[in-house]
């Protein structure tokens, strides 16, 4: 992987600034179940859906999960439709967008749709 000496020094800075801002807020996985799935339009921002996920490894707790990508939301909507087990990866929102009533809103990129409940 290229280090910040081997970029132009505007081109650094902005690495280096992106670099700092990954190692703020790095992705996480979870797991969990879903428990709603609602998709919307919010134009000009916003086209995709968010799911309530109740994750497995800390009872009690509810996680959002946002994405605009139709073959993700397809996943969970599979997930809220059999009651599997769902692994997501994705970037905690911080803060979490103003209205929403859970404390942990992940913009993700991946899911993971597994065979067991």
């Amino acid at each position: 992987m290229p280090g910040p000496r081997d970029f132009s020094s505007g081109i650094s800075r902005i690495s280096l600034e992106v670099r700092e801002l990954w190692e703020l807020n790095p992705p996480v996985e979870l797991f969990g179940h879903v428990t709603l799935v609602q998709g919307y339009v919010q134009p000009p921002n916003f086209v995709g859906c968010h799911a309530l996920v109740t994750l497995r490894d800390t009872p009690g707790k509810t996680a959002a999960v946002l994405t605009s990508e139709w073959r993700l939301q397809r996943l969970l909507e599979t997930a809220l439709d059999t009651g599997n087990l769902i692994a997501f990866e994705g970037q905690k929102q911080t803060p979490t967008p103003p209205g929403w009533t859970v404390d942990d809103v992940y913009n993700i990129t991946s899911v993971i749709l597994y065979s067991f409940k």
